[in-house]
């Protein structure tokens, strides 16, 4: 394990949401899916998870593709 790689499960929530923000931005499959089965172990609604963590990060990335910032490719990497 490299020195800065984040372990996911030892985030707080609000860490973990905005890591999963930063994950959905950087289109990672692997850590968006190991991000939401932690926040539903620790008891988090399956539509909590979706409003706050998964749709608000896809907003972020569409006001980024909105102001040029990110162009169809990444957008389609964050989807």
């Amino acid at each position: 394990m490299a020195d800065d790689e984040i372990i996911l499960s030892e985030l707080s929530d609000d860490e973990l949401v905005q890591q999963m923000h930063d994950d959905l931005y950087d289109g990672l499959k692997e850590e968006i899916e190991e991000g939401t089965n932690i926040l539903l172990e620790r008891g988090w609604a399956p539509y909590k998870v979706l409003t706050e963590a998964l749709v608000e990060g896809m907003r972020i990335v569409g006001e980024d593709f909105r102001d040029g910032i990110l162009f169809v490719p990444e957008v389609l990497l964050s989807a």
